[in-house]
């Protein structure tokens, strides 16, 4: 539950700053992002934390990254309603498991994850992924009992 309140807040934080953003109409940048978070129910956000947002909200398209001088800032898309890259990940992994084949673990699906998205996966959300996968009939479960667990795929597309 705690993990799940978490992720809310993170997007809840990440929505403050698009929107602060978004009503001044101006380039961001981390300093900028601090100076914001600074009045703002997340005080005690740390420079890294306002970086991952920024990459994160540029990632979904919603900042544009630039950069002057060696320093990097971030400026609005043009299209306010893109979706979030992460929206079929998981239909994408599934076929990117079926033509490769082979064997399955957690660290290569995050891997794969990883370059679909381009964003982080724990590798827990990965385990109750590939256990769901499993669950579906998409995907057959090997190593029971052993140290190393792998999925392979079965052959069924539902």
């Amino acid at each position: 539950m705690t993990a799940a309140i978490d992720a809310m807040d993170v997007e809840t934080r990440r929505t403050f700053l698009l929107a602060v953003v978004r009503n001044k109409g101006c380039i961001i940048t981390t300093s900028l992002a601090l100076r914001i978070y600074a009045a703002s129910p997340w005080k005690d956000v740390s420079r890294n934390t306002a970086r991952r947002d920024l990459r994160d909200l540029a990632r979904r398209a919603r900042l544009v990254p630039a950069e002057h001088q060696g320093a990097r800032f971030y400026q609005l898309s043009s299209d306010p309603n893109c979706p979030h890259p992460v929206r079929n990940t998981r239909q994408l992994v599934l076929e990117a498991i079926h033509t490769e084949g082979g064997e399955w673990t957690t660290g290569r699906t995050r891997r794969t994850w990883h370059q679909i998205a381009g964003t982080h996966v724990l590798r827990a959300s990965v385990r109750r992924y590939l256990a769901a996968l499993h669950r579906d009939g998409h995907l057959d479960r090997h190593g029971d009992g052993t140290p190393r667990r792998y999925y392979t795929f079965t052959g069924d597309t539902r």
